[in-house]
């Protein structure tokens, strides 16, 4: 639609005037510096406007006697409180690490979504009660052009404040702006439920203002679920997408001594993130020289991301025939257990003849064919090298945020 692509591109420039305020030519708008500033900016212009729309929504839905409108306005009512947790939960955010919260207080801000859940799904149950009695109960309902006029505005701007958001979120990669967005979309549909329901008194059904008053009430507590539900995953952890995981193997991989990454596990507070990472070298170098490189992988990955970062040390075999045939024989055994990882810390310890033969396997969460694998896999080892020993652990796939 041209005029929804209008709006579209208007919050879209709006968003980028926001930033350009905050942010200097060239940096990053979601470094820990400047994403606080740029949360606060965006919650503000939520409570001025939702502020504005409760004003308008309430005096007309009393003056129309519309449930479906007094229940939107304060829908709206709920939306300005919860600009405000927006704003609040930036500021704690943007504190320094301190002696109580040695990491920060970045997670201020996941649990400031949540609080929006909280808030957004009690107005909801709230208004399910106040709907199912105007159902049972209807009464007129006066219509006329101004209490319309009133609801197309709130669509124009609650969609608007929800493109915006939305922008912003993206851009500073925030949950809570992205709880806000979801819940000014919301906002944006209910008031379309509104409309609904002003036809269907106006066509002689008096009943469809309790019924749309429902459908408001159910579409904020489904918007209370997501947001609460993005924010529990953000609390108690999930993987790392897949484009951060690539760059921390690649900038770790540019270091010529590392020969494989594995076990990257980050730690987001927030904006903030805590890496840590197992980085494989060739056996036989000495503790200075491991430490050097390590440091090295530490500083070009915190460099580029902002972030701390820890590597652990891995001293590998990585040459030799024997390190041909046994990866041959456990991927061979992978392959037919469906597990796709490479082994990791590989190490054959020998002297006239192989002694050892130790290896990670990572699996998933799930595995339960440990036992048969490693039963299966010790096996044929010991079958090649007839008087190692086999010594196989497996770990956890684990790219946790």
């Amino acid at each position: 639609m041209p005029l929804r692509r209008l709006w579209n591109s208007k919050m879209t420039a709006l968003a980028e005037y926001i930033i350009r305020k905050q942010v200097p030519v060239g940096e990053d708008p979601g470094l820990p510096k400047f994403r606080g500033n740029i949360g606060i900016s965006q919650g503000w212009i939520s409570i001025f406007a939702n502020l504005v729309l409760f004003v308008l929504k309430l005096v007309f839905g009393f003056i129309s006697n519309s449930i479906a409108l007094i229940a939107d306005a304060f829908h709206t009512l709920s939306d300005m409180a919860s600009s405000g947790v927006v704003v609040f939960g930036f500021k704690m955010a943007s504190k320094p690490a301190d002696k109580e919260h040695p990491f920060g207080h970045g997670r201020a801000e996941t649990i400031a979504a949540l609080t929006i859940s909280i808030l957004v799904g009690f107005t909801g149950i709230e208004f399910i009660k106040t709907s199912i009695n105007r159902f049972m109960n209807p009464t007129q309902i006066e219509i006329n052009w101004v209490v319309i006029l009133v609801v197309l505005i709130t669509i124009i701007i609650k969609e608007g404040l929800a493109q915006l958001s939305y922008n912003l979120g993206e851009r500073i990669n925030s949950s809570t702006l992205i709880a806000d967005a979801i819940h000014h979309r919301s906002d944006m549909w209910s008031s379309m439920l509104v409309l609904s329901a002003f036809g269907g008194v106006w066509l002689g059904y008096p009943k469809a203002d309790g019924i749309m008053g429902l459908g408001v009430a159910v579409m904020m507590i489904q918007s209370a679920y997501t947001i609460a539900r993005s924010a529990i995953d953000d609390l108690l952890g999930k993987p790392v997408d897949a484009n951060t995981m690539k760059i921390i193997r690649d900038f770790a991989l540019q270091v010529p001594e590392v020969y494989n990454v594995h076990d990257i596990v980050v730690h987001s507070y927030g904006a903030h993130r805590f890496i840590s990472l197992h980085i494989e070298i060739a056996e036989g170098k000495s503790p200075e020289s491991m430490h050097d490189i390590s440091d090295t992988v530490e500083k070009l990955i915190s460099q580029e991301l902002e972030a701390d970062v820890i590597t652990h040390v891995d001293p590998v075999t990585i040459e030799g025939e024997e390190i041909s045939i046994v990866k041959g024989i456990v991927e061979l055994n992978q392959k037919a257990f469906n597990l796709k990882d490479a082994i990791q810390d590989l190490r054959i310890v020998k002297n006239n003849q192989i002694e050892s033969i130790l290896f990670q396997v990572p699996v998933p969460v799930e595995f339960n064919q440990k036992d048969e694998f490693k039963e299966k896999c010790s096996l044929e080892l010991i079958q090649k090298y007839p008087n190692s020993e086999i010594m196989i652990e497996f770990k956890s796939q684990m790219s946790m945020r």
